[in-house]
């Protein structure tokens, strides 16, 4: 008995510890970039933001071309944008699949840019050897 009461402690200790820091998730559809891609790609990434910092990590699959690369941009949505940030992935053999770790993909946030989060002007992009201007993106909720 003791050892489940000190399992549920730890437990609710460490989600509490999280508890001031949102979550949000990231869908990146063919749809959603400028002009619309056609695409059987998509990805689920979650972000969020802790001292200054943006954190990113999640997956995405079904690219058409084979992945070149991941992008934060900053953008209103519906319009394109610069380049913030790159993205670093780990690919799957085929490199048409992969995932975003947070631990490599940690962005220290000017002021602008943290203003720019705010305002929900913030997106991602991943784009393949077919699309290299982008084959899926996703708009970063205001945060």
């Amino acid at each position: 008995m003791k050892k489940i009461t000190i399992a549920f402690t730890l437990s609710f200790i460490i989600s509490m510890a999280g508890f001031g820091q949102a979550t949000y998730n990231v869908a990146l559809t063919g749809i959603e970039h400028v002009p619309p891609v056609g695409t059987p790609a998509f990805g689920n990434l979650e972000v969020w933001f802790d001292s200054d910092t943006l954190y990113v990590r999640g997956t995405f699959t079904d690219l058409v071309g084979q992945y070149w690369a991941g992008h934060i941009h900053f953008g209103e949505p519906g319009k394109t944008g610069n380049r913030l940030f790159r993205l670093k992935a780990d690919l799957n053999e085929n490199q048409r699949e992969g995932s975003f770790h947070e631990s490599e993909n940690k962005f220290a946030l000017r002021p602008a840019q943290r203003q720019a989060l705010r305002n929900g002007n913030l997106y991602i992009v991943i784009s393949s050897h077919r699309h290299q201007m982008g084959e899926i993106r996703g708009q970063i909720p205001r945060m």
